[in-house]
C-alpha cells in the first residue's frame, strides 16, 4: 500500500508510477511526502533541516524572498539562504536549492565530484527532470519504522516490474527515499 501525505502534489504520471509501485509493496506501506513543490516550499523544508541541525546563520530570513540577496563580509553578495542551505550540504544533509545557486562550502556528490563553488540547480521537484517528469519522495519509514533498505527493495521490485522509475537514492540526512521518473503516460495526460 502507498500512502499520500495530504500536502503532496501530484501530476498524474506521478499518480500512475504510484498505483505501479503499490502493487509492489505486499504488505508493506509506503509513505509518498512529496511531489511537486514551489521555491518557497524548498526554502521552508531548507529552514525546517537548518534548525533540526542548528546551523541556521542570521541572515536566513524563514519564509522571505527567495531572490533577496545580502552582502557579507568576507563572502561577498550571496543569497540570504544561501549559508545555510551550504553548510547543510556541508554536513550531508542533500538538499537542492530554490533557486539555481553556487555552493559556499565543502560537499562532495556521492558521485566524487567536488562542488564548492560550482552551481547547484534548483530542486527537480520545482522544474521538472530533463525528462519533462517529476520525481517522487518516499519516507523511509515503512511500516512504522524507518528501513531505508525495506523502502529501496519495494521500490527496486516495482522498477524491475516497469513502474517508471529511473533512478532510486537514499538520502539519509532527509530520512528520505527519492526517485527520478520516467513518463510512462503520454504528457497531455500529465
Amino acid at each position: 500500500m502507498v500512502e499520500i501525505k495530504k500536502n503532496a502534489v501530484l501530476d498524474g504520471n506521478q499518480k500512475e508510477i504510484i498505483t505501479r509501485i503499490a502493487l509492489a509493496c505486499g504488505d508493506d506501506r509506503l509513505t509518498v511526502t512529496r511531489g511537486h513543490s514551489t521555491p518557497q516550499e524548498q526554502l521552508s523544508l531548507i529552514h525546517r533541516f537548518a534548525v533540526a541541525n542548528e546551523c541556521v546563520f542570521p541572515e536566513f530570513i524563514p519564509n522571505g524572498p527567495i531572490d533577496l540577496k545580502v552582502e557579507l563580509s568576507g563572502v561577498g553578495l550571496v543569497y540570504h539562504w544561501q549559508r545555510t542551505w551550504s553548510r547543510l550540504l556541508h554536513m550531508g544533509v542533500v538538499v537542492n536549492p530554490p533557486h539555481t545557486a553556487i555552493c559556499l562550502e565543502e560537499y562532495t556528490r556521492p558521485s566524487g565530484e567536488q562542488m564548492k563553488g560550482k552551481l547547484i540547480d534548483e530542486s527537480a521537484h520545482i522544474v521538472g527532470q530533463k525528462n519533462g517528469c517529476f520525481p517522487l519522495d518516499f519516507s523511509a519509514r515503512v511500516n512504522g519504522k524507518i528501513s531505508f533498505a525495506r523502502v529501496r527493495d519495494v521500490l527496486e521490485k516495482a522498477k524491475a516490474a516497469g513502474a517508471g522509475i529511473k533512478e532510486i537514492k537514499l538520502e539519509r540526512g532527509n530520512t528520505c527515499v527519492h526517485i527520478d521518473t520516467l513518463p510512462i503516460i503520454a504528457s497531455k495526460e500529465a
